[in-house]
C-alpha cells in the first residue's frame, strides 16, 4: 500500500539530490588515487584492492542495513549512511600509507551500506504504482549525474589543492544532504507500518517467507549481478584496448565515459515509466540489448567517434534498465520486506563488484582483451534473451505474472 506523504515528488527529488550527492562523494576522489598512488611508488593495481574493500564492506554490512531500513525506517538510515561519507572522506587525507586508506574504503563500504536500500524502500513506499518505475527513474537519474560530476569536480580539485581538497568537499556535499534529510525528509516506514499493522521483522523473516515468484526474484538478482560484473571484469580489457592499441588519451577516455553517463540519465529520467506501460522484463530485456553496444564498441569499431556513439547507446540501454529493475523488485515484495530486498540487491551488485576485478586480474595477462569482451558481451545477450523468454512467459500464463 502506498503510503500517504505531503508532496511526495518534493520527497522524490531530495532522494534523488541525497543519492547524488552521495555518489559524488564517492566518486570524486576516484581522479586523485592514481597520483597518490604513483607519488608512493605504489602500482596502480592497488586500485583494485581499494574497490574491493569498498565492496566488501558493502557486502558485509547490506543485510544488517537492509533489515534496520526496515525495522528502524528509511530516514535514520539515510542519515547513518551520509554521515559515514561525511567523516571517513574527512578523516581519508590524514591516512598514512595504502593499508590505512583501504581500511577506510572499507569502513565506509560497511557504513554507507543503507543508502540506495533507504532511497529505494521510500520511493517504492511513496511511488503511485502506476509511476513506479518512472520515479525510481527520477532517484536512480541522480546516481549517473553524480557518475558524470564527481570524478570531474575530482580532477579539478586535485590539480588546483592537491590530494585533501576533494576528500573534504565530497564530506561538505554529503552533510548537506544530511541536512536536507534533517530538514525536509519524512519517515515513510512508519507510515506503512501505521496503516498495514505489519507484523515484527526480524533477521530471517525474508529468507522465511522470500518475494515471489522466486523465477522473477532469482532473474533480477541474475540481471543484476551480470551487469555489474560485465563492466568491471572487461575494465581492465577495455582500457588495454582502447589506450594501448588505439592510442587513447586519459581526456578521450573521460570524454566517452562522460557521454555513457549523461545518456543514462537521460534515460533514467526521461524513459523511466516506459515499463509502467510496458512491463518490466520486456524493457529489461530491450535495454540489455541495447546496453551491448558498449562492448561491441570496444571490440569492433575502437574508432574515438564511433566509441561516442557507441556509449551515447548503450547509455540509453542503461538508463532503460535501471528503474524497470527497481520496479521489478517493488512488484514482488511487501512493504516490511523492502528495505532487505533492496539490500539484498546491493548485496548481489556487491559481489559482483568484488568477482568482476579478481576476474580481470587472473584473465588480462593470459587472455587476449578482444576475447574477453566477446565472452562478457555473449553473456549480456544471453542475459537479455533470459529477460525476454520470461516476459513472453508471463503473457502466456498470469500466474507467473510480477505485479503489473
Amino acid at each position: 500500500m502506498q503510503a500517504q506523504v505531503r508532496r511526495p515528488l518534493l520527497v522524490i527529488a531530495l532522494l534523488s539530490v541525497c543519492v547524488m550527492l552521495t555518489f559524488i562523494g564517492h566518486t570524486m576522489p576516484y581522479p586523485v588515487l592514481a597520483p597518490w598512488l604513483m607519488e608512493r611508488n605504489i602500482g596502480l593495481g592497488a586500485l583494485g584492492w581499494v574497490s574491493f574493500a569498498f565492496s566488501l564492506g558493502n557486502l558485509i554490512g547490506a543485510p544488517f542495513a537492509g533489515n534496520l531500513v526496515d525495522r528502524w525506517g528509511r530516514r535514520p538510515m539515510l542519515i547513518i549512511g551520509l554521515m559515514a561519507i561525511v567523516i571517513v572522506n574527512a578523516i581519508t587525507p590524514f591516512s598514512d600509507g595504502l593499508n590505512q586508506f583501504i581500511a577506510l574504503r572499507f569502513v565506509l563500504g560497511l557504513f554507507n551500506s543503507g543508502v540506495m536500500p533507504a532511497a529505494l524502500a521510500a520511493t517504492a513506499d511513496i511511488a503511485p504504482e502506476a509511476r513506479r518505475a518512472a520515479w525510481i527513474g527520477y532517484v536512480t537519474g541522480g546516481i549517473s549525474i553524480g557518475l558524470i560530476i564527481g570524478p570531474t569536480v575530482g580532477g579539478i580539485l586535485y590539480d588546483a589543492f592537491g590530494f585533501a581538497a576533494a576528500f573534504y568537499v565530497s564530506a561538505a556535499m554529503a552533510l548537506i544532504a544530511v541536512l536536507l534529510v534533517l530538514l525536509i525528509m519524512p519517515e515513510t516506514r512508519r507510515q506503512i507500518a501505521d496503516t498495514n499493522h505489519t507484523h515484527n521483522i526480524d533477521w530471517f523473516s525474508l529468507w522465511r517467507n522470500p518475494p515471489r515468484p522466486l523465477l522473477a526474484l532469482g532473474l533480477l538478482l541474475w540481471i543484476d549481478f551480470s551487469w555489474v560484473f560485465a563492466w568491471v571484469a572487461t575494465e581492465p580489457a577495455t582500457l588495454t584496448h582502447l589506450y594501448g592499441n588505439h592510442n587513447y588519451t586519459a581526456t578521450m577516455f573521460g570524454v566517452v565515459v562522460g557521454v555513457y553517463g549523461a545518456a543514462t540519465a537521460l534515460g533514467e529520467l526521461g524513459a523511466g515509466s516506459l515499463s509502467d506501460r510496458y512491463g518490466r522484463f520486456v524493457i529489461i530485456a530491450v535495454g540489455f540489448l541495447v546496453h551491448v553496444a558498449w562492448y561491441v564498441g570496444v571490440d569492433q569499431t575502437p574508432a574515438y567517434t564511433s566509441m561516442l556513439v557507441a556509449s551515447l547507446i548503450s547509455g540509453l540501454g542503461a538508463g532503460l534498465v535501471t528503474p524497470a529493475l527497481g520496479a521489478a523488485y517493488i512488484d514482488i515484495t511487501t512493504p516490511d520486506q523492502r528495505g532487505q530486498v533492496a539490500a539484498l540487491k546491493e548485496m548481489i551488485i556487491s559481489l559482483g563488484g568484488m568477482l568482476g576485478p579478481l576476474v580481470a586480474v587472473v584473465a588480462t595477462d593470459r587472455i587476449d582483451p578482444v576475447y574477453i569482451l566477446r565472452s562478457v558481451t555473449v553473456m549480456i545477450v544471453l542475459t537479455a534473451l533470459c529477460a525476454g523468454v520470461y516476459a513472453w512467459q508471463r503473457r502466456r500464463s498470469p500466474r507467473i505474472a510480477v505485479g503489473e
